[in-house]
């Protein structure tokens, strides 16, 4: 069941890029694309129904593909990203767990403490800036779904290098033993893709994913996915990279 919370953010987005839509594209187009955003809302359990076996490999498993309402997952690199933490997430023990960004409550992953620099007022998170974060204890589990390659990239203050001082920082941060889990949208931020590409940018495990249809997903290597392009053939994210620890 959706709740209600998940209604109202979404009724907001929606309300917000509309305007953007008006100004930017006239009431023609913006009127076609939310009749179309309409039906794929209708008809999200017909294509849960009709995907419930699909599978994309991550980990020696075979994991089913997200498909909430919230981010309209199955729209976008949300529909891996969400399976691959659940899956994470479910490995070990959580212990003392920081989530960088705030993203995983929305899909009903709650009880761990989250930083996140821009959501004001929101409670149990932490307004801070993750590059220059010094808590007084480290974290058993640390992850971070599509929030790094934002840092000093989409910010007043840019720095190509700001994704990978916020993750050294992290590193920092991870209690010894600790697990980590990272995801990245490829061809977002042209820094982090040079850091990624240079091994700069990495923890114990780099899984790299490319799409191949608007729904399927596929493990691929590395030059294949930072060949990909954000936004093409398919909309959001056409390539992902997973970093993990240990």
């Amino acid at each position: 069941m959706v709740s209600v919370g998940v209604v109202r953010v979404e009724a907001s987005r929606v309300v917000k890029r509309a305007r953007r839509m008006l100004d930017e594209d006239g009431a023609a187009h913006t009127t076609r694309f939310f009749a179309g955003q309409a039906w794929e809302h209708a008809t999200l359990p017909l294509l849960r129904r009709r995907r419930a076996d699909a599978r994309f490999p991550y980990d020696g498993d075979e994991l089913p593909y997200e498909y909430s309402l919230y981010g309209q997952t199955w729209r976008n690199e949300r529909t891996i990203e969400v399976a691959i933490a659940r899956h994470f997430l479910a490995a070990g023990e959580l212990g003392r767990m920081l989530e960088v960004g705030n993203v995983l409550g929305h899909y009903g992953i709650h009880g761990h403490q989250v930083l996140d620099r821009y959501e004001q007022n929101v409670r149990g998170v932490l307004n801070d800036d993750v590059i220059t974060f010094r808590p007084d204890t480290q974290y058993d589990t640390i992850v971070s779904i599509s929030t790094l390659e934002h840092v000093r990239c989409d910010e007043p203050e840019k720095d190509p290098k700001g994704s990978t001082k916020a993750l050294d920082n992290l590193k920092r941060l991870l209690a010894p033993g600790g697990r980590m889990l990272v995801t990245i949208p490829i061809d977002w931020n042209p820094g982090l893709d040079a850091d990624i590409a240079s091994g700069r940018f990495a923890l114990d495990r780099s899984t790299y994913y490319v799409r191949t249809s608007r729904f399927d997903w596929v493990e691929c290597d590395a030059e294949r996915a930072l060949a990909a392009r954000y936004g093409h053939p398919y909309e959001a994210a056409n390539a992902v990279f997973v970093a993990t620890t240990p």
